[in-house]
């Protein structure tokens, strides 16, 4: 039985063993296979959080339209002053003007002493590449001559049209060069 036993112990080292480089292969498949894993995963993590940030920008910036919007809708006498910046005379008969300043929207209005108060009403993460101003249609002035907007544009109230291009302040984003563009028509609610 001593025999046996012995015989048994001796095919089980030489048949059922694992060698050096045997386990050394094996240890660096596995940590091939675990690099891989966690890279993938940190590229999915990078990328969620640059959707994240884009969701932000788009939901920042239409949140800043849609303020100009109800100021525009009821405003008058529009006058683009260049295609970064137009002025209007809002409901309140104060004289306000839009423009793009450092990559951000500002609303600009006079006080009482005729001081300009310029008023940044785009968010921090938010960056405006491009900002350009289409108006036509007639104003109540008749003195103030809008563009063309094709065949019978004169005859209709004043349209403003505000097109954006816009990316995020974060610089991850801005290095991979990922773009929006927002656009959007305003009609003057004052008819003429």
């Amino acid at each position: 039985m001593k025999k046996n036993l012995k015989s048994k112990i001796s095919n089980l080292k030489s048949s059922d063993g694992f060698t050096l480089v045997e386990l050394i292969m094996a240890m660096s498949i596995f940590v091939i296979l675990v690099s891989i894993a966690v890279g993938g995963f940190i590229n999915i993590l990078r990328n969620q959080r640059l959707a994240i940030a884009l969701m932000s920008v788009n939901d920042n910036m239409s949140l800043s339209m849609e303020q100009m919007a109800r100021e525009i809708r009821t405003g008058y006498n529009f006058i683009k002053i260049s295609d970064e910046e137009f002025q209007f005379v809002n409901a309140n008969n104060r004289i306000v003007w839009y423009r793009l300043s450092k990559g951000a929207i500002e609303r600009v209005t006079e006080n009482a002493s005729l001081e300009k108060n310029p008023q940044k009403i785009t968010a921090d993460n938010v960056k405006i590449v491009k900002f350009n101003v289409g108006i036509c249609g007639r104003n109540l002035d008749p003195n103030l001559i809008l563009d063309s907007c094709g065949i019978g544009g004169s005859a209709y109230p004043p349209r403003i049209t505000l097109s954006f291009t816009i990316t995020s302040a974060e610089p991850d984003i801005e290095r991979l060069k990922i773009f929006t563009n927002i656009q959007t028509t305003i009609s003057s609610r004052i008819l003429i």
